[in-house]
């Protein structure tokens, strides 16, 4: 039997193939009870201090492409990903989200988007030096193309959903990946180095800006809101806000702590609990990570068809064991490569939230049940 690898050839490995649907041919009703009866157990979970749940994610590759580029569209697959969702069994819905691209907060400051045919939008840097800016100050939210489109959006899922879909903000990058759309990313690096002051007023800008907008966004989004959004199991019925915080393996756990954390602590306070991903093999940055104050989930790849550099099922598993933050596990894979994942991963005194891609509906109906009946 060959050995899991990563495809390399894929464009999403977490996506699902879904077909479209029109707003008119969708059961909203059907829908609606199936997210309340999930967002219950979610609710359940999120209160005992350890205990499994089961996020069957059905993710539409084509939203998380140039797909975004058309909120119509880009409604129609979602609501394809809803449809095709419940065929699962799952511990928290599968959500809504005005995802345009990883721009959102950078283009608050000025940048715009490239797009490439085929590919999701790109954001390149408008500064070179630190030098070329004094202090970094966001222009009026109104002044941005991305984020008024982004606005648009939320409207437009409100609209046409008459808010009975739980949605989630847009894509929340950590202020370490969002500077890298504002200023070349080597110059951003060597500045911890060489003028670590205006990079931490940078950040610190970045982070109070981010807080502004997310909480304007949930506003509009009123309850409807899933929390804690993007790339994570998220209910109405949870807490907090989830960060992608890739380039946290670029420097070092020691500067991460001095450099990041506090402006990560800032979010976390402002949104009541703070979610953290990173692509790859984080575990080195992991017991700085831990530190946060109000952090309460933390996400990796755990498998190889998920990431080419996967984490270590047992070193996060002993590292988060009893301390009460929810271990986010993705796990592309077949039902039995997802269910050895699990029998690695699980620990009584971890609270572990198993998230799978399973593409057959009855093999992932029955990894669900084994799942909750080994994780006791």
């Amino acid at each position: 039997m060959p050995k899991p690898m990563y495809d390399y050839t894929c464009k999403d490995p977490m996506a699902m193939p879904v077909e479209a649907i029109e707003s008119a041919n969708f059961d909203y009703a059907r829908y609606e009870t199936f997210a309340a009866e999930a967002d219950a157990r979610y609710a359940a979970w999120l209160e005992k201090d350890e205990g499994v749940a089961v996020w069957q994610r059905v993710r539409s590759g084509e939203v998380f492409r140039d797909g975004c580029r058309d909120m119509q569209a880009s409604y129609r697959w979602q609501l394809g990903a809803l449809q095709k969702s419940l065929d699962y069994f799952t511990d928290a819905p599968t959500y809504l989200e005005p995802w345009y691209g990883i721009g959102t907060i950078a283009s608050a400051f000025g940048a715009d988007y490239i797009w490439h045919p085929g590919q999701a939008p790109a954001v390149a840097p408008i500064y070179t030096s630190l030098d070329d800016f004094d202090q970094l100050e966001a222009l009026p939210f109104t002044a941005s193309a991305i984020l008024r489109y982004t606005r648009e959006t939320v409207d437009y899922f409100l609209h046409e959903s008459g808010g009975r879909i739980p949605m989630s903000w847009c894509d929340i990058q950590a202020p370490i990946n969002i500077a890298g759309g504002l200023i070349d990313i080597g110059t951003f690096f060597m500045g911890f180095y060489q003028d670590p002051d205006k990079i931490k007023a940078l950040l610190a800008s970045i982070s109070e800006t981010l807080i502004r907008y997310y909480q304007e966004q949930g506003q509009l989004i009123g309850k409807a809101l899933a929390q804690p959004g993007h790339g994570f199991a998220s209910s109405r019925l949870g807490t907090g806000i989830g960060l992608s915080t890739d380039n946290l393996v670029m420097v070092s756990p020691k500067m991460y702590q001095q450099f990041c954390s506090p402006g990560e602590m800032r979010i976390g306070e402002a949104f009541g609990g703070m979610a953290i991903h990173s692509c790859g093999d984080w575990y080195k940055w992991l017991d700085m990570v831990k530190k946060t104050p109000n952090l309460t989930m933390v996400d990796g790849a755990f498998s190889p068809q998920t990431d080419p550099a996967y984490n270590s099922c047992e070193r996060f598993r002993d590292s988060l064991t009893g301390v009460g933050v929810v271990l986010h596990a993705r796990m592309v894979g077949d039902a039995d490569e997802v269910m050895a994942r699990v029998k690695r991963l699980w620990k009584p005194g971890l609270k572990l939230m198993a998230v799978t891609h399973v593409q057959d509906p009855k093999a992932q109906q029955q990894l669900y049940y084994d799942i909750h009946a080994y994780c006791v």
